[in-house]
């Protein structure tokens, strides 16, 4: 044991003492920026390539990251955050035979105008028993916020994700981990008019 207080721990070849681990963290994660996604973004750029999704996820959540417009920080995965949504009702979002209900496609719609995107509307992977028709098999769907290349945000009851990192250009075929997509800080507020209960 050490009789030295925790102060007085030398540093060895340039490393950190224990007690300035989460100090250390704070300051990877602290930043001008305010919004949900912009820390995440911020946090990441600033992590560099030292930190696997999974790690910066972890870091992310150790943070304690603001909830905005409703929405929380799940996790960071090849360039989307996922984020949790307020709680919803399925009755809102689907019709007895799966598709989404007319007013979330109208919502939905006038988003993907706002930014420039498709809106797409495909199947769950997994299909549900609908109790209104014993035996019978309804696939839900969700809505696709999509560029030419791929899904920018999948909104779900239980779930939204937030595409941050992709194709930006008719020359970019290929996902770029490290370009931004264009999007403002007023995202999440925007798209919480899918989730307003």
């Amino acid at each position: 044991m050490d009789p030295r207080s925790p102060d007085q721990t030398p540093k060895m070849d340039g490393a950190l003492p224990i007690k300035d681990l989460s100090e250390a963290d704070a300051g990877l994660i602290s930043g001008a920026a305010t919004h949900l996604l912009d820390i995440v973004r911020e946090t990441r750029e600033r992590a560099g390539a030292g930190l696997s999704d999974h790690e910066l996820t972890l870091l992310l959540r150790q943070a304690g990251l603001p909830t905005e417009a409703g929405f929380g920080f799940l996790s960071f995965s090849a360039g989307v955050a996922t984020l949790s949504v307020p709680q919803q009702d399925p009755a809102t979002w689907y019709q007895e035979n799966g598709w989404i209900v007319p007013e979330k496609e109208r919502i939905g719609m006038a988003l993907a105008e706002r930014y420039g995107l498709l809106l797409s509307e495909p199947p769950d992977q997994i299909a549900d028993v609908s109790p209104s028709r014993s035996g019978s098999r309804v696939v839900r769907h969700r809505l696709e916020l999509i560029n030419r290349w791929e899904a920018v945000v999948v909104a779900h009851p239980s779930y939204l994700k937030v595409r941050l990192y992709g194709a930006t250009s008719d020359r970019r075929y290929v996902r770029d981990p490290n370009q931004r997509l264009p999007f403002g800080p007023e995202l999440l507020q925007t798209l919480s008019a899918l989730y307003a209960t």
